[in-house]
């Protein structure tokens, strides 16, 4: 039997027994589940299970084709993620979720009878792209040729030349820079910034804001942002026929490496003092495209009170992170109604399982791209399994068919000619104060096909 025929029938009962094994019918059956049975012809020995579902079902019997003769022991997946760093928030989720696949999924092999299991080997990246290269290197100097990776662009950036020339697969869960999408090693399970820089712009403009000023983190993936989403806003302007613009004669491009911000804090106020006075402050807004410096940004706007009084709007690096939750910060980024976009994880039956995971585990409600780091390790594993050894190319060229068939945490995922995120929506984050403390909440969904918003508010 051909690969690809071998693939198709192994592949049509994967998310069956993917659902039985990591609970995906829990509370979902609506009537009892009688014998299923699956054979792919052509093959001499297939591998029968017998799984009990944890539900009001009957056992299952499901027969599904031996895999390719290969894989055995442990098999080791680089997971480079920013446990340190302007992106500690991100790669603390990360590893939660990581911990929980490993688990499923070597419970879904040895459900199956297979002679492997998978090893996420966590690397701290610190947020920083020459790290990131580094501990890649190493790993693939110990034999790791797959990786989940690149959480920055910046650090997917640096690391592109090394995987293309040693043909070593690495996905990413957040890496948005349009200048990144190139048919090369690495694949990104999430939209690039051509798609958010347009929802940024029309959420500014529902907020009724009519002239931006735009500050943002000087590195790969602050520039391609800022600049699609001041090409966009000025669509819209020129659209509407309204008195309106990008201030770009005040923008502030700040260095990544930046820990204090008071210089730029009092240009900012001046560029805000004079826009509000030729414009007025309901139609002046602050556009800050940052990772979680813009914790310490906040703490120096403070003590400029016309800072406080223009709406603010941000973007996926500063989405559900936990520094803007500190008390004396929040209370700023509440006052602002600073507003924030991330890919939204869609609706799934796996959604509420990370939920419930991210929420125990770190008391925090999980961002979009903790879903698709999931949906990267599964798919990953999947793809081995089909392919029956541990070829990076072979994966790669094997997942667009995995994913055919894949229901993940974030739904359905189509990946574009660049293997970037085809299609897909963003949610609005905002912090919010509940009781004595501050939490952040999903306000409103953008939808990209319509390029309309729904607010949840």
């Amino acid at each position: 039997m051909s690969a690809q025929i071998r693939l198709v029938y192994a592949l049509a009962v994967v998310l069956l027994i993917v659902g039985l094994v990591a609970g995906f019918f829990a509370g979902q059956a609506t009537a009892p589940i009688r014998e299923v049975t699956v054979t792919a012809p052509g093959v001499a020995t297939p591998t029968t299970i017998r799984i009990t579902v944890t539900a009001p079902a009957a056992p299952v019997t499901v027969t599904v084709p031996a895999a390719p003769v290969g894989l055995s022991g442990e098999i080791r997946v680089g997971a480079l993620i920013p446990l340190t760093g302007v992106l500690s928030t991100f790669g603390t989720q990360y590893r939660v979720v990581l911990e929980l696949a490993e688990k499923e999924i070597n419970d879904y092999l040895a459900a199956l009878g297979r002679a492997w299991r998978i090893k996420f080997v966590v690397e701290d990246t610190a947020t920083d792209p020459k790290t990131h290269l580094d501990k890649l290197m190493a790993l693939h100097g110990a034999g790791v040729k797959i990786f989940i990776g690149g959480t920055s662009s910046a650090e997917l950036s640096e690391a592109l030349g090394y995987c293309n020339a040693n043909k070593l697969l690495i996905i990413s869960p957040s890496s948005t820079s349009p200048a990144l999408a190139l048919k090369d090693m690495a694949l990104r399970y999430t939209l690039n910034d051509i798609y958010q820089g347009k929802a940024i712009a029309k959420i500014m403009w529902l907020r009724g804001i009519r002239w931006i000023i735009p500050v943002w983190r000087g590195d790969t993936w602050g520039d391609g942002l800022a600049k699609y989403t001041i090409t966009y806003f000025k669509e819209i302007c020129r659209a509407s026929g309204e008195r309106c613009g990008v201030l770009e004669e005040y923008a502030i491009r700040y260095d990544p490496a930046a820990k204090e911000f008071s210089v730029e804090a009092a240009r900012l106020n001046d560029a805000v003092s004079r826009a509000v006075a030729a414009y007025g402050k309901d139609k002046v807004g602050v556009l800050l495209i940052s990772f979680e410096e813009a914790a310490a940004f906040f703490a120096a706007a403070k003590a400029y009170p016309t800072l406080l009084e223009v709406k603010w709007q941000g973007s996926d690096g500063t989405a559900a992170i936990a520094p803007l939750l500190e008390p004396a910060v929040a209370e700023v980024v509440v006052k602002v109604g600073f507003y924030n976009t991330m890919t939204s994880p869609g609706v799934s039956p796996h959604g509420e399982k990370i939920r419930k995971v991210v929420r125990e585990k770190l008391g925090m409600e999980p961002m979009g791209y903790t879903y698709f780091v999931y949906d990267i390790a599964w798919t990953i594993a999947l793809a081995l399994d089909a392919v029956g050894r541990y070829d990076p190319v072979a994966v790669m060229n094997t997942l667009p068919l995995i994913l055919e068939m894949y229901l993940g945490a974030s739904g359905y995922i189509k990946l574009d000619e660049n293997g970037d995120r085809a299609v897909g929506d963003y949610d609005i984050w905002a912090v919010v104060r509940v009781g004595e403390k501050y939490e952040w909440k999903v306000v409103g969904l953008y939808k990209g096909l319509t390029e309309t918003v729904e607010w949840y508010i």
